[in-house]
Parts: structure tokens; C-alpha cells; sequence
């Protein structure tokens, strides 16, 4: 795997996500970059400025190439605007030719069984390249 994509959302899994990617990434040299997608609601247009999704998706992304640096790797980071967040990683693995898509899943539950959100599970159902999910550990 010398081309691999890591979709942040913010979560409190990311910084997880980061250092298992670096783990594997760093004996490989493998090209690694983080994108966050800005989720755009139907009712404005795709390419609307929208600030505060903006600052807090540059803060997350700086967040998470410190991590990488202290892991010992470069991440490159891009921030990306779409309606969908799996529909934008899944294109941007297809145009960049990722070998592999990783994604994170905070732990969650409902009625009483682990969720997988839409993201994720888009992802899955429509990646070009393997996808690896990383779920965060259960609360103590």
C-alpha cells in the first residue's frame, strides 16, 4: 500500500486512526493523506463559503498532521466540500488511485447493537481500493 487516504471527521477517533495508519505506513514509505469533508446541505449551492466548517476542519486536519509528525510521517491534508462524505472520499480514491481507504468509527451504540454510520458503511459498499475501519475501543 503506497497510496493511502484517511477520511477525518472530527471524531474522537482520528487521533487513533492517524497513529494506526502511520504504524503500518511508515515501513511501507507509503504516501498518506487526510481529508475532511465539509457536508453541504441540499439547500446551498455546493460551493458556498461556509466559515465555521471551514476554520474547524483546518483546525482538525493541523491536529491530526501534528500527530503524524510525532509518529514520525508527513500527512497531507485537503479539505473537501460535497453533499456526501462517502461519495467524496469514494471519488477522490477513484481520481488519485488510493490503494486503500482507511476510515474511523467512534464507538456508538444503538438499540443495543454497535453502529456503523452512513459514511462508513458508503464507503464499504462503494470504494474502488480495500477499506480498512478502525472502531474505537468500548468505554471502561
Amino acid at each position: 500500500m503506497k497510496n493511502i487516504l484517511i477520511g477525518l471527521a472530527g471524531t474522537a477517533v482520528d487521533p487513533d486512526v492517524v497513529r494506526m495508519v502511520a504504524s503500518f505506513a511508515k515501513a511501507e514509505k507509503a504516501r498518506i493523506v487526510g481529508v475532511h469533508v465539509i457536508e453541504v446541505r441540499w439547500n446551498l449551492a455546493l460551493d458556498a463559503v461556509l466559515e465555521k466548517e471551514l476554520e474547524a476542519g483546518e483546525h482538525l486536519l493541523s491536529a491530526a498532521e501534528a500527530i503524524a509528525r510525532s509518529e514520525g510521517i508527513t500527512l497531507e491534508t485537503e479539505i473537501l466540500q460535497a453533499r456526501e462524505a462517502a461519495a467524496a472520499l469514494v471519488d477522490e480514491a477513484r481520481s488519485r488511485s488510493y490503494d486503500l481507504i482507511v476510515v474511523g468509527m467512534p464507538y456508538r451504540r444503538r438499540l443495543g447493537r454497535v453502529y456503523v454510520g452512513r459514511t462508513v458503511s458508503g464507503v464499504f459498499e462503494r470504494a474502488p481500493c480495500a477499506v480498512l475501519a478502525y472502531r474505537q475501543e468500548a468505554p471502561a
